[in-house]
């Protein structure tokens, strides 16, 4: 949560000295929280104190850049003035705790009005005089505790006075309306706190101002105040006094009675921030504590003004010395400010007190319910007429229902009339709806039964427009898809017959190569058998020729009778090595070497692409001659 804050601030524009200023002031209020005081016996029987926590005082001194010492004789003791000297009094460890709350407290409320006063002048764009604003208010709602004191007094005096708002508002203003209108109407009664507002805050015996008048009396004190209340407002119908002699009043707010303690109403009442606090935070180095701390002390210095030629200071009474004094000037202020708007009330329930999610405590929202006024305002509500158009803006928005072929041009409050009396009743007491000088009043559960009916309309002429448009989408996509389906048809048998034409074309080349090789096997089969038969022949053809030079050969010899030829010297020598002959090609006369005998290489060159040819174009190209003749 604390660094989404410090995102917050940065998106603002905080810088990051100021950012570094919130953070010392908080820790600062964070320390003055852990001060703590002993009792102390001073000279001539006097009861002081002294602090028992330097540490704190010294870290909250050195955050805040102020003296320690200051810091602890402000806490400790309180200056008086009369005439020209200043006295120091001790104060009391009750007094000296109320002075550190009051300083503690003085501190934060000065750092969140200056924070709200930048965050405006960030988020301001120019002048708002003449701009339209838009303001939250978020107040704490009425509180009835166990105990309840002068807080929650305030509180509620806070809380019954925006009712009061809340119910002119809506109560008295919508019944003005009505009757300016000139419907017919009964005047609702409802529950007006006025009488509780003037017994808290009408001068001059109101609770409030009584506490005021009995905060600036010396020797007042809580009993006192209690028997004024109970004197001046005994009567008082919304007033109560404890039947045995208790310090406590009880008063009947709209939401409930409640009690009050009057223990503490004086001092928490009475201003207790002294000047020489305020001088000590304007003291300071750090630039944003004496931001803050001037305001203060411009409020300290209207109470102070110098009188008479002598320079002597005189205290004046200020216009709003207390703090009950101080809040009905900011409420008076608040609610002059809200008369001149047009508010919008959020009512908001908290589910349970543990924060918890999903958990719902009935009788905590119960309670919420009661305190809030929801209940009166429920019963007007219901009672009233709180949906109110103009004639035009009705018909603008319900033309839908007027019937079919009815004239749309007529007088705006007849085609309103026209529209309503279609609708049927709902239920509740008096009639749903009345046509005014200007403006159409509508019950709330006629506005919702229109919106259905307005809405089953839209919706029906919505569906006939869809249908309508998905028809003509669907048409138009399945002409699309039909005309993409025919291209995909037609590339898609192309493809096909494309790719069969191929593979019938192998399939065919592949036959022709198969045929063609089978016809020239078998020419070449035959060429080869006319060959071996003409080979054959021209054997026989030679041997018988050698038969018949053979025969005459013999027939030559026995012609010449040769029986004995002379054989040469060097032929008879060779006869006779024969049977010593041994031929040199053998193992024997072989030498063998041990390694790689590496080939040679052949002289014949065979064409790269011999695998790529058939056997007929390769017969065809290398086996040309007379014997293997290519014929076609």
């Amino acid at each position: 949560d604390w660094s989404a804050l410090v995102r917050a601030m940065q998106v603002l524009g905080v810088g990051e000295a100021e950012l570094i200023g919130i953070v010392k002031v908080l820790a600062s209020v964070l320390h003055l929280g852990n001060v703590y005081f002993h009792r102390r016996q001073l000279r001539h029987g006097q009861e002081g104190v002294e602090i028992g926590s330097d540490v704190e005082i010294k870290w909250a001194a050195h955050l805040l850049q102020i003296s320690s010492n200051g810091m602890q004789r402000a806490l400790t003791s309180r200056i008086t003035e009369a005439r020209t000297e200043r006295v120091h009094s001790p104060l009391t460890i009750d007094q000296a705790l109320d002075a550190r709350d009051a300083f503690a407290k003085a501190l934060y409320s000065a750092l969140f009005n200056w924070l709200v006063t930048r965050v405006n002048s960030i988020v301001q764009r120019g002048g708002l005089h003449d701009a339209s604003r838009i303001s939250l208010l978020d107040i704490f709602g009425f509180e009835n505790l166990a105990e309840n004191s002068f807080e929650q007094l305030c509180i509620n005096y806070a809380s019954e006075s925006l009712q009061l708002h809340f119910n002119k508002h809506v109560f008295k203003l919508e019944q003005q309306e009505y009757a300016r209108e000139k419907l017919e109407w009964t005047n609702l009664a409802w529950n007006d706190n006025t009488p509780v507002i003037h017994l808290l805050g009408k001068k001059p015996v109101g609770i409030l101002h009584l506490l005021d008048d009995e905060s600036n009396f010396p020797k007042a004190s809580d009993h006192s105040f209690l028997e004024k209340c109970h004197y001046n407002h005994a009567l008082n119908e919304f007033y109560c006094r404890p039947r045995v002699g208790g310090r406590e009043f009880a008063i009947r707010h709209f939401a409930g009675q409640v009690w009050y303690s009057v223990e503490g109403f004086l001092d928490k009442n009475r201003d207790v921030l002294r000047p020489e606090i305020v001088e000590l935070l304007a003291s300071s180095k750090e630039p944003l504590v004496s931001a803050i701390a001037r305001p203060l002390l411009n409020q300290a210095q209207m109470r102070t003004l110098p009188k008479g030629a002598n320079g002597r200071f005189v205290t004046m009474k200020p216009r709003t010395p207390t703090v009950a004094a101080r809040f009905g000037d900011s409420l008076h202020q608040l609610l002059e400010s809200m008369a001149r708007c047009q508010p919008w009330f959020v009512r908001c329930i908290k589910p349970n007190n543990d924060k918890s999610p999903m958990k719902f405590d009935m009788p905590v929202v119960i309670e919420q319910l009661r305190y809030s006024g929801m209940l009166e305002t429920i019963h007007i509500r219901q009672a009233g007429y709180p949906v109110r158009m103009k004639f035009q803006e009705f018909v603008d928005r319900y033309r839908y229902l007027l019937p079919i072929g009815l004239q749309r041009g007529g007088p705006y409050r007849d085609l309103c009339r026209t529209v309503l009396d279609q609708m049927p009743p709902t239920g509740t007491v008096g009639p749903d709806y009345q046509l005014g000088a200007s403006r159409v009043f509508l019950r709330e559960s006629l506005l919702r039964r229109l919106e259905m009916t307005r809405t089953d309309q839209l919706r029906g002429a919505a569906l006939m427009i869809q249908k309508n448009i998905r028809g003509y989408l669907a048409r138009k996509n399945f002409q699309s898809v039909k005309r993409s389906a025919i291209v995909l048809q037609r590339n898609w048998k192309g493809y096909r017959q494309r790719k069969l034409y191929k593979t019938l074309k192998t399939g065919v080349i592949k036959a022709q190569a198969l045929h063609r090789g089978r016809m020239e096997r078998r020419r070449y089969a035959a060429r080869k058998a006319e060959l071996k038969k003409r080979l054959e022949a021209e054997r026989q053809a030679q041997e018988r020729a050698k038969q018949k030079m053979l025969r005459e050969n013999q027939r030559n010899t026995r012609a010449a009778a040769v029986h004995h030829l002379e054989i040469p010297a060097e032929l008879a020598f060779i006869f006779s090595k024969l049977e010593e002959y041994t031929p040199p090609h053998t193992e024997r006369n072989l030498i063998k070497v041990s390694g790689n005998v590496h080939g040679r290489p052949s002289p014949i060159n065979l064409p790269s692409d011999l695998n790529q040819f058939e056997f007929n174009k390769f017969s065809s190209v290398y086996f040309k001659g007379a014997d293997f003749g290519y014929r076609r």
